[in-house]
Protein backbone atom coordinates (compact mmCIF):
# COMPACT_ATOMS: atom_id res chain seq x y z
CA UNK A 1 0.00 0.00 0.00
CA UNK A 2 1.26 3.56 -0.96
CA UNK A 3 0.78 6.24 1.39
CA UNK A 4 -1.93 4.82 3.50
CA UNK A 5 -3.43 6.69 5.68
CA UNK A 6 -6.55 5.59 7.01
CA UNK A 7 -6.64 1.72 6.17
CA UNK A 8 -9.89 -0.68 5.66
CA UNK A 9 -10.86 -4.15 5.15
CA UNK A 10 -10.81 -4.01 1.07
CA UNK A 11 -9.83 -0.09 0.63
CA UNK A 12 -7.38 2.31 2.29
CA UNK A 13 -7.39 6.04 1.95
CA UNK A 14 -4.74 8.46 1.55
CA UNK A 15 -3.51 11.78 0.91
CA UNK A 16 -4.46 13.50 -2.52
CA UNK A 17 -1.50 13.58 -5.04
CA UNK A 18 -0.32 15.24 -7.76
CA UNK A 19 -0.22 12.42 -9.92
CA UNK A 20 -3.80 11.71 -9.15
CA UNK A 21 -4.54 14.59 -11.87
CA UNK A 22 -5.81 11.99 -13.75
CA UNK A 23 -8.17 10.46 -11.37
CA UNK A 24 -10.06 13.76 -10.33
CA UNK A 25 -10.36 14.86 -14.03
CA UNK A 26 -11.91 11.12 -14.61
CA UNK A 27 -14.05 11.75 -11.30
CA UNK A 28 -15.20 14.92 -12.84
CA UNK A 29 -15.69 14.20 -16.51
CA UNK A 30 -17.08 10.48 -16.43
CA UNK A 31 -20.68 10.45 -17.40
CA UNK A 32 -22.45 8.43 -14.34
CA UNK A 33 -20.14 10.74 -11.88
CA UNK A 34 -21.48 14.05 -14.08
CA UNK A 35 -24.80 12.81 -13.64
CA UNK A 36 -25.06 12.38 -9.87
CA UNK A 37 -22.73 15.09 -8.72
CA UNK A 38 -24.45 17.70 -11.65
CA UNK A 39 -21.33 18.35 -13.24
CA UNK A 40 -21.77 20.80 -15.70
CA UNK A 41 -18.17 21.67 -16.88
CA UNK A 42 -15.88 19.74 -18.66
CA UNK A 43 -11.91 19.57 -16.93
CA UNK A 44 -8.56 18.73 -18.15
CA UNK A 45 -5.36 17.35 -16.34
CA UNK A 46 -4.47 20.62 -16.17
CA UNK A 47 -6.61 22.19 -14.77
CA UNK A 48 -6.82 19.34 -12.13
CA UNK A 49 -3.14 19.74 -11.51
CA UNK A 50 -3.45 23.21 -10.55
CA UNK A 51 -6.12 22.32 -8.21
CA UNK A 52 -4.37 19.54 -6.60
CA UNK A 53 -1.69 22.80 -5.80
CA UNK A 54 -4.20 24.16 -4.16
CA UNK A 55 -6.40 21.65 -2.36
CA UNK A 56 -4.23 21.69 0.97
CA UNK A 57 -4.33 25.34 1.46
CA UNK A 58 -8.39 24.89 2.08
CA UNK A 59 -8.03 24.63 5.90
CA UNK A 60 -11.93 23.31 5.76
CA UNK A 61 -11.18 20.85 3.43
CA UNK A 62 -9.59 17.06 3.53
CA UNK A 63 -9.46 15.43 1.11
CA UNK A 64 -8.59 11.54 0.11
CA UNK A 65 -7.65 9.11 -2.44
CA UNK A 66 -9.79 5.61 -2.14
CA UNK A 67 -7.01 2.78 -3.44
CA UNK A 68 -7.77 -0.98 -3.58
CA UNK A 69 -5.81 -2.96 -0.78
CA UNK A 70 -5.29 -5.40 -3.65
CA UNK A 71 -3.17 -3.40 -6.28
CA UNK A 72 -3.09 -0.02 -4.84
CA UNK A 73 -5.23 1.27 -7.94
CA UNK A 74 -7.07 4.65 -7.36
CA UNK A 75 -10.54 4.46 -7.89
CA UNK A 76 -12.24 7.10 -6.10
CA UNK A 77 -12.30 10.10 -4.24
CA UNK A 78 -13.58 11.34 -0.72
CA UNK A 79 -13.69 14.15 1.24
CA UNK A 80 -14.91 16.48 4.19
CA UNK A 81 -15.50 19.80 2.85
CA UNK A 82 -16.75 22.76 5.14
CA UNK A 83 -14.82 21.48 7.89
CA UNK A 84 -16.00 23.89 11.52
CA UNK A 85 -13.93 22.34 14.54
CA UNK A 86 -15.77 25.06 16.60
CA UNK A 87 -19.21 23.66 15.73
CA UNK A 88 -17.53 20.71 15.40
CA UNK A 89 -19.17 19.67 11.81
CA UNK A 90 -18.21 18.88 8.30
CA UNK A 91 -19.76 18.17 5.03
CA UNK A 92 -19.23 14.50 3.47
CA UNK A 93 -18.55 13.51 -0.50
CA UNK A 94 -17.64 10.63 -2.28
CA UNK A 95 -16.81 9.70 -5.79
CA UNK A 96 -15.95 6.43 -7.47
CA UNK A 97 -14.63 6.81 -10.93
CA UNK A 98 -14.65 3.32 -12.63
CA UNK A 99 -17.95 1.56 -13.03
CA UNK A 100 -16.06 -1.67 -13.14
CA UNK A 101 -15.43 -1.46 -9.20
CA UNK A 102 -19.16 -0.12 -8.22
CA UNK A 103 -21.02 -2.82 -6.62
CA UNK A 104 -17.99 -4.06 -4.89
CA UNK A 105 -18.94 -2.32 -1.74
CA UNK A 106 -15.86 0.30 -1.99
CA UNK A 107 -18.46 2.94 -1.41
CA UNK A 108 -19.90 1.79 1.33
CA UNK A 109 -16.67 0.93 2.97
CA UNK A 110 -15.68 4.62 2.18
CA UNK A 111 -18.19 6.45 3.25
CA UNK A 112 -17.74 3.52 6.97
CA UNK A 113 -14.38 4.59 7.10
CA UNK A 114 -14.74 8.18 6.60
CA UNK A 115 -17.68 8.81 9.50
CA UNK A 116 -15.12 6.66 11.68
CA UNK A 117 -12.69 8.78 11.31
CA UNK A 118 -15.04 12.42 11.79
CA UNK A 119 -15.90 11.27 15.13
CA UNK A 120 -13.19 9.31 16.61
CA UNK A 121 -9.93 11.35 15.52
CA UNK A 122 -11.64 14.69 14.32
CA UNK A 123 -14.06 14.83 17.20
CA UNK A 124 -16.80 15.81 14.83
CA UNK A 125 -20.45 15.84 16.23
CA UNK A 126 -22.44 15.96 12.87
CA UNK A 127 -21.74 14.60 9.59
CA UNK A 128 -24.02 16.07 7.01
CA UNK A 129 -24.63 15.65 2.58
CA UNK A 130 -26.50 16.11 0.29
CA UNK A 131 -27.72 13.94 -2.13
CA UNK A 132 -29.93 13.79 -5.17
CA UNK A 133 -32.82 11.93 -4.27
CA UNK A 134 -32.62 9.84 -7.39
CA UNK A 135 -29.07 8.75 -6.58
CA UNK A 136 -30.75 5.37 -4.91
CA UNK A 137 -27.07 3.67 -4.94
CA UNK A 138 -25.49 6.74 -2.71
CA UNK A 139 -28.35 6.56 -0.39
CA UNK A 140 -28.19 3.05 0.76
CA UNK A 141 -24.59 3.53 1.12
CA UNK A 142 -24.91 6.39 3.39
CA UNK A 143 -28.24 4.90 5.43
CA UNK A 144 -26.07 1.76 5.86
CA UNK A 145 -23.12 4.11 7.49
CA UNK A 146 -25.74 5.24 9.58
CA UNK A 147 -26.93 8.43 8.13
CA UNK A 148 -30.37 9.36 7.60
CA UNK A 149 -32.61 11.34 5.67
CA UNK A 150 -33.35 14.81 7.58
CA UNK A 151 -35.06 16.58 4.94
CA UNK A 152 -35.08 17.34 1.02
CA UNK A 153 -34.26 20.61 -0.41
CA UNK A 154 -37.08 20.56 -3.40
CA UNK A 155 -35.91 21.73 -6.95
CA UNK A 156 -32.53 22.43 -5.46
CA UNK A 157 -30.83 21.37 -8.85
CA UNK A 158 -31.74 22.20 -12.59
CA UNK A 159 -30.08 19.22 -14.39
CA UNK A 160 -31.08 17.90 -17.71
CA UNK A 161 -34.20 20.07 -18.39
CA UNK A 162 -35.59 19.39 -14.83
CA UNK A 163 -35.32 20.70 -11.50
CA UNK A 164 -34.47 17.81 -9.18
CA UNK A 165 -34.77 17.29 -5.52
CA UNK A 166 -32.01 16.68 -3.11
CA UNK A 167 -32.04 14.87 0.35
CA UNK A 168 -30.30 16.44 3.41
CA UNK A 169 -29.28 13.35 5.22
CA UNK A 170 -27.00 13.25 8.49
CA UNK A 171 -25.17 11.23 11.26
CA UNK A 172 -24.86 12.42 14.56
CA UNK A 173 -21.85 11.86 17.17
CA UNK A 174 -24.19 10.08 19.88
CA UNK A 175 -25.79 7.74 16.53
CA UNK A 176 -22.56 6.14 15.72
CA UNK A 177 -21.39 5.57 19.16
CA UNK A 178 -24.83 4.12 19.35
CA UNK A 179 -24.73 2.04 16.44
CA UNK A 180 -21.26 0.90 16.77
CA UNK A 181 -22.24 -0.26 20.34
CA UNK A 182 -24.75 -2.64 18.97
CA UNK A 183 -21.74 -4.31 16.62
Amino acid sequence: MKNPFIIGDKIFLRAVEIEDAELLMRCNNQPEVQTTFFIAFPTNIYRQEQEIQRLYEQKDYIPFVICEKENDMAIGLTAFHRVDLVSRAAVFSIRIAYEEVWGKGYGSEATRLMVEYGFEKLNLNRIQLHVFSGNTRGIRAYEKAGFVKEGLLRQAMYHNDEYCDFLVMGILRKEYYEQKKKK
